[in-house]
C-alpha cells in the first residue's frame, strides 16, 4: 500500500511529468526510503549485537549496512542513469544502473568475508550471549521491516521497470532468511543453552557472499549484453504478425541500453512490385507503432519479395526438400534469385542453423550447393548462416 501511495503521490505533484522523469524520480524516492529504513535496521542491529555479544547479530547489522551503502549507490545510479543522451553517449546513461549494482555486491562479498573470520573465531571459542526479551523483540521488528522493504521495492520496480529496483526487492527477501537464522540462534542459546553463534553467523556471512557473487553476475551480464527474455521477443512478434500488408519478417535483433533504452533491427518482407515509398511509407509506420507502444526504437530493413516468379517457387521448394533431408532443425528465409554472368542464375538466401548442429558452416555451404546443382547445374549460391537470431521466422520464403 505505501509504494502505491508513493507513486499515486508523485503523479499528482509531477502531473507533467514524462515516462523518464516519472522513472528517474521514482527511483530516488526508492533509494532514500531504503537508506533511511537501513540505517534505522543497522543502528538498532548494531547495538542490539554489541549488547548480547553475538556475532550473528552483528553479521546481520553490517549486512544491513551493506544495503545502507547499496541505496545510496542506487541513489547516484538513478540520477547518472536519468542523463540525457549526449555526444559521447549517444545511446543515454541507463547502463549506469548495472555498474552501481556491481558496486553493491562487492560492499556485500567484502562484509561476507571479514564475518567469516569473525564466526570462525566463534566457533573455535564459543561463548555465551546475552540474549534478553529486548534482543529478541529487535530481530523480529527487523524481519517485519525488510519483509515490507521486499514489497515496497518489489512494487515499485514492477511501476518503473526497474531491474535494480527487483534485485534489490530480492536482496531485502534474502535478508529476512538471515535474520530469520539469528533468531533461531538467539532462541536456542537463551531457551536450550546451545551455542551455535558462531556457526549462523558463518551460515550469515557465506550467504552475503553468495548473494554478491550472483549480483555481480547479474549486473555484468547486463553490461554485457545478454539474450532477452522469451516474452519480450514474443511480444515484439505479436505486434509484428499483425500487420496484413506485410508477407513476413525475420532476423529480429534487440539490444539493451539499459531498463528503458531498447533498440531493435528486424527483416520485414514485402511485395518486390511495389514501389520504393509505398515500402518506406509502411516501414515507417511499423517503426512508428513500437515507438509509441513499446518505446522501443525499431529499424526495419525491406526485403523485396517477388512472390509471381515461377522459377523462384520451383527453386525455393527444391531448396525446402534438401534442407529438410538434411535434418537437425534447419531452416532457411531471405531467399532471392538473382541473375549472374553466363547465363547463371545466383541463389542467394540465409540459413538458420541451431546451436547445436553438428556441421560446420563451410560443410552446409557445400553440401547444399552441390545438391542443387544436382537439379539446377547453372546456379551458384550466396548462403549467410543465422545462429543468433531470436524467436521464430515468419517468412512467406
Amino acid at each position: 500500500m505505501f509504494a502505491k501511495s508513493v507513486i499515486a503521490l508523485y503523479e499528482r505533484t509531477h502531473a507533467n511529468a514524462d515516462e523518464e522523469t516519472k522513472r528517474t524520480g521514482l527511483g530516488k524516492v526508492a533509494g532514500i526510503v531504503g537508506l533511511l529504513s537501513n540505517i534505522v535496521l543497522f543502528v538498532i542491529k548494531l547495538a542490539t549485537g554489541l549488547f548480547s555479544g553475538s556475532i550473528a547479530i552483528m553479521a546481520d547489522a553490517f549486512n544491513n549496512l551493506s544495503d545502507t551503502a547499496g541505496s545510496i549507490v542506487t541513489l547516484v545510479g538513478f540520477k547518472v542513469a536519468g542523463k540525457r543522451p549526449d555526444r559521447g553517449h549517444p545511446f543515454g546513461h541507463e547502463r549506469f544502473e548495472y555498474i552501481s549494482g556491481v558496486l553493491v555486491s562487492m560492499l556485500m562479498i567484502f562484509a561476507g568475508l571479514d564475518f567469516v573470520q569473525s564466526s570462525i573465531g566463534k566457533i573455535q571459542h564459543p561463548t555465551a550471549d546475552r540474549i534478553t526479551f529486548v534482543v529478541l523483540i529487535t530481530l523480529l521488528l527487523s524481519i517485519f521491516i525488510k519483509l515490507w522493504q521486499n514489497l515496497f521495492y518489489r512494487q515499485m520496480g514492477d511501476e518503473i521497470s526497474s531491474d535494480t529496483l527487483k534485485a534489490t526487492a530480492m536482496d531485502s527477501q534474502t535478508d529476512v532468511v538471515a535474520t530469520t537464522a539469528v533468531l533461531i540462534s538467539a532462541v536456542l542459546s537463551q531457551f536450550a543453552h546451545i551455542q551455535i553463534d558462531g556457526w549462523i553467523g558463518l551460515f550469515v556471512a557465506l550467504y552475503l557472499i553468495y548473494e554478491g557473487i550472483q549480483s555481480i553476475r547479474g549486473s555484468v551480464n547486463q553490461l554485457i549484453g545478454i539474450r532477452p527474455s522469451d516474452a519480450e521477443v514474443q511480444k515484439y512478434t505479436d505486434q509484428l504478425s499483425k500487420y496484413d500488408d506485410i508477407l513476413g519478417f525475420h532476423d529480429l535483433m534487440i539490444h539493451h541500453y539499459g531498463p528503458t533504452q531498447i533498440f531493435a533491427t528486424v527483416h520485414i518482407e514485402l511485395d518486390s512490385r511495389w514501389s520504393l515509398d509505398q515500402a518506406h511509407e509502411e516501414i515507417d509506420k511499423i517503426e512508428r507503432d513500437f515507438q509509441k507502444k513499446f518505446n522501443v526504437e525499431l529499424v526495419g530493413h525491406i526485403d523485396p519479395i517477388d512472390i509471381d516468379d515461377r522459377l523462384t517457387a520451383e527453386v525455393y521448394e527444391r531448396l525446402q526438400t534438401i534442407i529438410q533431408e538434411m535434418g537437425g532443425g534447419l531452416h532457411t528465409h531471405d531467399f532471392h534469385i538473382e541473375p549472374g554472368p553466363h547465363h547463371t542464375r545466383i541463389v542467394q538466401f540465409d540459413v538458420v542453423v541451431p546451436d547445436n548442429y553438428p556441421e560446420d558452416d563451410k560443410t552446409l555451404n557445400l553440401r547444399i550447393l552441390a545438391d542443387l546443382r544436382r537439379y539446377y547445374p547453372n546456379v551458384t549460391t550466396e548462403i549467410d548462416f543465422d545462429h543468433n537470431y531470436l524467436g521464430h521466422d515468419h517468412t512467406v520464403l
